[in-house]
C-alpha cells in the first residue's frame, strides 16, 4: 500500500530537516522550531490513525450476525477511499475456486449474492486483496480497488479488525446452533423414552446418590414425598439372583468404560409385588470412575414376548449363541474370581477359507454351515463354559477352571477334530468339509480385551501355519507382535521422514565379468539402529500394505537414478523387485507409465523382479501391471527361483525374460556334485524358456567358474561386489 499517514509525516519532516526555506542561525546552525513541527505532525497523524482503526473496531463490534458485519466492513473500507470494494466469501474448491459476493460497494460492483471465480477476480486486476483471518479458509477476504485516501487508516489494520470481529460473531452463532441443536435433541431423547415406556436411574459412585426417575418410581409405587433409596436401600429391592451385573462397584459398564449387557432383573415394588425389567448401564464419564446412568424397559408379568426380548438382548440371532455383550461380562466375572492354578482359557476359532464359501456356494449356504457348526461347538464345550459368536465365521470358547494352557490345547484340539468332521448342507450333494484353526490365551489376571488380543495373536499364529491346527500364546509371540509393531512404525516414519535409503548391487556378464546392471536394494536408515537390512521390515510392510508406498518410493529413486546415469552416457541396466500386493494394487500401473515418460528413462533398461507367488496367484490387476511393465519396455524376471514351487510349469502363463537362481543353490558348488546338476539343470531350462539366467550369492572364483562353463549369462555376489551407494559403483568397469 501507499500514501499511510505515518509515511507522509515521515516524508514531511525529512522535507523540513532538507533545508531549502529554513533560515540559518548564526555560525550555520539549523534551528529547532521545524524538526518540533514534524514531530508534532507524525504525533498528529499517529492519532488520526488510532481513532481511525478505534472508529472501524467499535463499528464492526456493534454488529449482531454476520450479515451486518460484511456491510459495515465494506462501507469502513469505502470510507478509506478505495473506490471499490468487494467482500467475498469461498464457497466452492476446485482448479478455479468459486467465490460469492457478501457485500460490495462502488461503481459497478456485484450486488450480494453474485458469483464469480478466483480466475474472474484476478482479471480485473484488484490494487490488493487481503484476508480477514489469515490461513482461515470459512472466513472471507476483502479485493480492493484505487487507492486510500491520505490520512486514512491502512487495510490491514482494517482487514485484521474485521477479521477479529468476524471471528467474534462467528462463534456467537455457532455457539446458538448447538445449542438449540442440543435443546432439540434432549427434547427427542426425552419424547424418545417417553414413547418407548423406559424409566431412568443414575447412580454417583463418588456421593452414594442413587436417583430415579418419575416414571420409574411411579412403576415401583414410590410415595412422590419418599426420597431416593441409597444403594445399599435399591439393591435390597433387587432379587438376590439378579443383583450381580447391576449397579455395584464392579458393574462392567463402571468399571471398562462400555455399556453393559442388557440384562434382565426383579425388583420388588412398594406393595410387595415384583416386576421384571430390562436394563442396560452407561458410565457417562469414562475418563474416570463417574456417574452411571441406566435405562429400564418394564417387561410386563405373563407377557410372552419377555423371554423373546431377553433371548434377543443376548444371543446371536444366527446361531443362537451368546453374543460379545454377554461373553464380556461373564469374561470380565470369570478373571476377577480366577487363580494361577484355576485360570481363564480363552478359545478363538475361525473356520478356514470360510469366505470362498460364502463367494462360491452363497451366503445361504454359508448360514447353514454357521448354524452346524455351532450345534458341533455345543455338544463339545464343558460345563460351566461359556460358547459364543463373535460374528462372521469366528466363534470363542470360554472356560473357567483351567489348570494349565495344556488342557485347553487338548480342549481345542478336540474341537478342530470335531469340526472337520463332514456336514451335511442343504442343496449340497455330497458332504462338505470344512477345517477350522484355533488360538489360546489363559490367563488369571489382567482385562477380558487383553486376553482377546492374546488369542488373536495365537489364533494368527495357527493360520500363518498353514490352518486346520492349534496355537497356544506364549511369551514369544508377544515379543515377535512387539516387534512387528515396531517394524510398521519404523516403516511409518521413514516414508514420512525421507528415511528409506537404496543401495546398488553389481551384476556381470559372465563371460568377461563386465559391469551390465545394477539390482537396487531398500534400507531403512533408523535414527537409533542406523542402516537396517530388508529382513528387519520388508515382512512387516508386505502384513500391513505399507510395502505398496516402499516399493513406490524405490521405484522412483530407480528411474531418477537410471536418467543420471544415462546422462553421464552410461547404459547400465538397473534390477528392482516389486512386491505382488503393489502389482495388486489398482494405481500402480499408472503411476509406473506416468514415472517412466515423465523423467524419460529408457523403459528396456528396467528390470522387474517378482517372485513365484506372484506368478501363481496372477489375478487380473496384477497381470495388468506386469503388462504395463512390458508395455513400456521393461523386461520381467523370476527373483529366487528355487526358494518356493521351484516348477517351471506355470512360467508360460506370462512371458518372462530372465531368472535368477537363489543362493542355497549356488553357495554347495564345487562341494556337492548334486548341487551343480540342479543348477545345470535350471540353466537349461530357463534357456530353454528364451530366459537369461543370473545366479546369486557368487562368493568364490570356483562358483563363478562353474556358472560360466554351465552356460550361465549373469552373476552377482560379494565376489563382485557388495551392496553399496550410487557413487561407488565401479562404472569405468
Amino acid at each position: 500500500m501507499t500514501g499511510s499517514p505515518t509515511t507522509s509525516v515521515l516524508r514531511t519532516g525529512a522535507a523540513l530537516r532538507a533545508g531549502a526555506q529554513t533560515p540559518r542561525l548564526e555560525g550555520g546552525a539549523t534551528p529547532d522550531v521545524p524538526l518540533d513541527v514534524s514531530l508534532d505532525v507524525e504525533a498528529a497523524a499517529r492519532a488520526n490513525l488510532t481513532a481511525a482503526v478505534l472508529r472501524a473496531q467499535r463499528r464492526f463490534a456493534d454488529c449482531a450476525d454476520l450479515a451486518a458485519l460484511a456491510e459495515e466492513v465494506v462501507d469502513e473500507i469505502q470510507s478509506a477511499g478505495y473506490g471499490r470494494v468487494l467482500l467475498l466469501e469461498t464457497v466452492a474448491r476446485s482448479r478455479h475456486r468459486e467465490l460469492e459476493v457478501l457485500a460490495s460497494r462502488g461503481e459497478a460492483a456485484p450486488v450480494r449474492g453474485r458469483r464469480t471465480t478466483g480466475a474472474d477476480l484476478a482479471r480485473t486486476a484488484p490494487a490488493a486483496v487481503v484476508e480477514l483471518v489469515a490461513g482461515d479458509p470459512r472466513a472471507p477476504r476483502l479485493a480492493v480497488w484505487g487507492a486510500p485516501a491520505p490520512g486514512s487508516a491502512p487495510l490491514d489494520l482494517l482487514a485484521g479488525a474485521a477479521g477479529a470481529a468476524w471471528c467474534a460473531v462467528r462463534a456467537a452463532r455457532d455457539a446458538r446452533r448447538s445449542a438449540a441443536d442440543l435443546a432439540a435433541a434432549q427434547q427427542l431423547l426425552s419424547g424418545a423414552v417417553r414413547l418407548a415406556g423406559l424409566g431412568s436411574w443414575s447412580w454417583d459412585p463418588a456421593t452414594g446418590r442413587f436417583t430415579l426417575d418419575d416414571r420409574l418410581r411411579d412403576v415401583l409405587g414410590l410415595d412422590p414425598a419418599e426420597p431416593d433409596p441409597d444403594l445399599a436401600t435399591w439393591r435390597e429391592r433387587v432379587h438376590p439372583d439378579d443383583r450381580g451385573p447391576f449397579t455395584s462397584v464392579g458393574d462392567p459398564a463402571a468399571r471398562t468404560g462400555g455399556a453393559s449387557v442388557p440384562y434382565p432383573f426383579r425388583v420388588r415394588c412398594a406393595d410387595g409385588s415384583e416386576r421384571t425389567f430390562l436394563g442396560t448401564s452407561v458410565p457417562l464419564d469414562t475418563s474416570r470412575s463417574g456417574v452411571v446412568q441406566g435405562l429400564v424397559l418394564d417387561l410386563a408379568s405373563g407377557d410372552r414376548s419377555t423371554g423373546e426380548l431377553v433371548r434377543l438382548a443376548q444371543c446371536d440371532s444366527l446361531t443362537g449363541l451368546a453374543n460379545r455383550a454377554v461373553l464380556d461380562v461373564r469374561l470380565d466375572e470369570a478373571l476377577r474370581t480366577a487363580t494361577p492354578t484355576s485360570a481363564v482359557a480363552l478359545v478363538l476359532l475361525d473356520l478356514d477359507r470360510f469366505k470362498l464359501v460364502n463367494d462360491t456356494l452363497g451366503h445361504q449356504i454359508g448360514d447353514a454351515l454357521l448354524r452346524q457348526i455351532a450345534v458341533r461347538l455345543q455338544q463339545a464345550a464343558p460345563a460351566g463354559s461359556t460358547l459364543a459368536r463373535l460374528g462372521g465365521d469366528e466363534f470363542v470358547l470360554m472356560v473357567p477352571g483351567v489348570d494349565r494352557p495344556e488342557s485347553a490345547a487338548v480342549m481345542a484340539h478336540n474341537l478342530i477334530r470335531r469340526l472337520r468332521a463332514p456336514v451335511l448342507l442343504p442343496g449340497l450333494p455330497e458332504p462338505f468339509v470344512c477345517t477350522s484353526s484355533a488360538g489360546i490365551a489363559v490367563g488369571h489376571e489382567g482385562s477380558g480385551d487383553e486376553l482377546f488380543r492374546s488369542a488373536d495373536m495365537a489364533l494368527y499364529r495357527a493360520k500363518d501355519a498353514g490352518r486346520d491346527r492349534v496355537a497356544v500364546y506364549d511369551s514369544a509371540m508377544r515379543d515377535d507382535a512387539q516387534a512387528r509393531r515396531e517394524a510398521e512404525h519404523k516403516v511409518r516414519r521413514a516414508l514420512r521422514t525421507d528415511g528409506l535409503r537404496v543401495v546398488w548391487q553389481p551384476i556381470v556378464d559372465l563371460r568377461d565379468e563386465r559391469l551390465v546392471a545394477a539390482e537396487a536394494l531398500v534400507r531403512l536408515q533408523d535414527p537409533v539402529e542406523g542402516l537396517l537390512e530388508p529382513k528387519a521390515f520388508v515382512d512387516t510392510a508386505e502384513d500391513t500394505g505399507l510395502i505398496v508406498d516402499v516399493d513406490t518410493w524405490v521405484l522412483g529413486e530407480v528411474l531418477r537414478q537410471l536418467n543420471e546415469w544415462r546422462t553421464g552416457g552410461n547404459g547400465l541396466q538397473v534390477s528392482f523387485n516389486v512386491s505382488g500386493k503393489t502389482l495388486e494394487h489398482p494405481a500402480f500401473a499408472h503411476r509406473l507409465a506416468h514415472s517412466v515418460e515423465s523423467t524419460g528413462a529408457a523403459g528396456s533398461s528396467l528390470l522387474c523382479e517378482v517372485t513365484e507367488r506372484t506368478l501363481i496367484d496372477l489375478s487380473t490387476s496384477t497381470r495388468a501391471s506386469l503388462g504395463e511393465l512390458r508395455s513400456v519396455g521393461a523386461r520381467v524376471g523370476l527373483d529366487d527361483f528355487g526358494t518356493g514351487y521351484s516348477s517351471l510349469s506355470y512360467l508360460d502363463r506370462f512371458p518372462l525374460s530372465f531368472l535368477k537362481i537363489d543362493m542355497s543353490f549356488v553357495r554347495p558348488l564345487g562341494t556337492s556334485r548334486r548341487a551343480a546338476a540342479v543348477v545345470e539343470a535350471l540353466i537349461s531350462l530357463a534357456h530353454a524358456h528364451g530366459m537369461v539366467v543370473t545366479a546369486e550369492g557368487v562368493e568364490t572364483r570356483e562358483q563363478a567358474r562353474m556358472l560360466r562353463d554351465m552356460g550361465c549369462d549373469r552373476a552377482q555376489g560379494w565376489l563382485f561386489g557388495r551392496p553399496v551407494a550410487a557413487g561407488l559403483l565401479p562404472l569405468a568397469r
